[in-house]
């Protein structure tokens, strides 16, 4: 019997892609299906823009799952970056009952947190006008992405993201 060593992102590709539209939040896969010997125990998420859609939908939808850990934020707004800091470390420092607490980083600019090496997805939850920028700059940074709808504002920006995405091989999700 021989067996083929299936890496995690060709497995997360072939399994989003067969649940695609599923859920209208982001969809993680537990780290157990990786085995024991998995690249790492989550999946790393950085959270771009920090307003309502973000604290109602997009950290609610990640932060509830055990196999994603968010670990950094970004947002233009300081008070909005703040707030969004201690809701997740809190979240996270009460889930961990007085083990070594949560320390989320956090950024200004989503060019200086897409140069992070130690995240794996962007969750997009800006204004529609920079989604497009957004996802197109995540996937160039070999990180997959999951961004509020609308993707983009004008054919020619929803062209360049689909070609993007595609030649870049990341998973995406709207």
């Amino acid at each position: 019997m021989s067996t083929t060593s299936l890496s995690r992102r060709d497995f997360l590709k072939s399994s989003v892609a067969g649940a695609a539209g599923a859920l209208a939040l982001p969809t993680f896969l537990p780290a157990s299906v990786y085995g024991k010997n998995g690249p790492n125990g989550r999946i790393h998420v950085a959270q771009v823009g920090c307003g309502r859609i973000a604290h109602q939908m997009d950290m609610p939808g990640v932060i509830k799952h055990d196999m994603a850990r968010i670990v950094a934020l970004c947002d233009v707004d300081s008070k909005r970056l703040a707030h969004a800091k201690g809701y997740v470390e809190g979240y996270y420092t009460r889930k961990q009952a007085g083990k070594k607490a949560a320390v989320v980083k956090t950024f200004g600019d989503y060019r200086e947190l897409l140069q992070s090496p130690g995240i794996d997805a962007v969750a997009v939850s800006t204004s529609e006008h920079w989604h497009a920028q957004l996802v197109v700059a995540a996937a160039l940074a070999g990180k997959d992405v999951y961004v509020q709808k609308p993707l983009t504002l004008t054919l020619t920006e929803g062209r360049l993201v689909s070609d993007t995405v595609c030649a870049q091989k990341s998973i995406f999700q709207i």
